[in-house]
């Protein structure tokens, strides 16, 4: 059997940067670490204990099964699930969700009184207190209570007996953006609420906004707690421009070449032929493929480099012809002495190389979050210093 691509995750670089978080917010401000995704695909096994280790308060993610998997993995602070436990037709599932949700003491995200109402009975019935937050729609346009109307449910979810009102929150649209303006306007209508809340003087635990680019670039943003995804794992959703230089990535990806071959000049590599010799060239197979979650799209765009101690990320390898279920081809003939087992630096924790996270993002037209959370379950996540 080959040995599996492996993802290495490095817990000192998640360490550090949840401290550069800190370093950017007010003393004392709690982080929310944002894990759904299997931690936004770098595994939450390896992610959880650097976590932990690092102080961070809360967890959130995006379904009540990452929510009992937290616990089950031993979490016991506080767990947001940002997405919806009772979207489903059945009543008998929603009461289900909400005495798991109870059961757990999982913080549920609501947008009407009767979820709440539904948690609050499943509360009574376990002799629990059942946690709520209560997301806004300030401009996302995607869920939560329109901004309108969401005194109106605070205050009758506020009335409810066997529930606590955990939080209140929204999520920005565009604040990785180069022109802040909306997300300002989002903020501004946010706050616009929290003054009417504590107008009517109803207890609603805290208020928060800030994702990843926003605790980087909207400081006006960080309220009572901060909520960061991407940048906890070294990753940056904006302009290049704007990356802040003390995050580092966590990931480094790493394959083996399972064959070398020499090929004439003017001989064809992989499906569809897109790509042909122009030399006699040393042509090397790396077991990794769009199955893992490296995309079709990188096929005759990106490079990989060899994984060596002293590595070179400038002696680039060029990935040439179309991009396999499990495996990739590359062009070694400059690569210089290389054999079947070498390693293959698929993805570096560099992020100025050709082959990190954000360049491969941006070869394929899509984002950091994209590249690490599609990365498939072949993949073997291994912790690394």
């Amino acid at each position: 059997m080959s040995e599996p691509a492996t993802a290495y995750i490095s817990a000192a670089a998640i360490q550090n940067n949840v401290e550069a978080v800190r370093q950017r917010i007010p003393p004392g401000t709690p982080i929310c670490v944002a894990v759904k995704a299997n931690a936004y695909g770098h595994g939450v096994e390896q992610v959880l204990p650097a976590l932990a280790r690092a102080g961070v308060e809360r967890l959130a993610v995006a379904n009540l099964d990452e929510a009992t998997d937290l616990r089950a993995r031993g979490w016991t602070r506080p767990v947001l699930c940002l997405g919806p436990i009772f979207a489903c037709k059945s009543e008998h599932e929603r009461a289900e969700n909400a005495a798991e949700a109870v059961a757990g003491g999982i913080a549920v995200t609501i947008t009407s009184p009767a979820e709440a109402h539904m948690l609050a009975t499943a509360a009574k019935r376990q002799h629990r207190l059942g946690h709520v937050e209560i997301q806004v729609d300030t401009g996302m346009g995607r869920c939560g209570v329109r901004c309108d109307k969401a005194l109106d449910v605070i205050a009758q979810t506020a009335l409810l007996p066997d529930i606590r009102i955990d939080g209140v929150y929204m999520h920005f649209a565009t604040a990785d953006e180069d022109d802040l303006t909306f997300a300002r306007n989002q903020l501004q209508a946010f706050k616009q609420l929290i003054a009417q809340i504590a107008g009517a003087k109803l207890s609603v635990g805290s208020f928060h906004a800030a994702n990843s680019a926003a605790v980087f670039r909207l400081p006006e943003s960080h309220l009572d707690l901060v909520r960061p995804g991407l940048c906890i794992y070294g990753y940056w959703g904006g302009p290049a421009s704007q990356r802040p230089p003390e995050l580092r990535p966590a990931m480094r990806l790493v394959s083996r070449l399972t064959e070398v071959r020499h090929l004439p000049a003017g001989a064809s590599v992989g499906y569809g032929c897109t790509w042909k010799t122009t030399r006699d060239s040393l042509i090397g197979t790396v077991s990794l493929g769009y199955a893992d979650g490296y995309r079709r799209l990188l096929g005759n765009k990106a490079v990989v480099t060899l994984e060596k101690a002293g590595r070179d990320p400038s002696r680039h390898i060029p990935v040439v012809g179309r991009v396999s279920m499990d495996q990739i081809n590359v062009d070694l003939t400059d690569a210089g002495p290389i054999a079947v087992g070498d390693a293959i630096l698929v993805i570096d924790d560099i992020p100025s190389a050709r082959n990190s996270v954000e360049s491969l993002a941006e070869i394929v037209g899509s984002i950091p979050y994209e590249i690490t959370t599609l990365i498939g379950s072949r993949v073997r996540r291994v912790s690394a210093p």
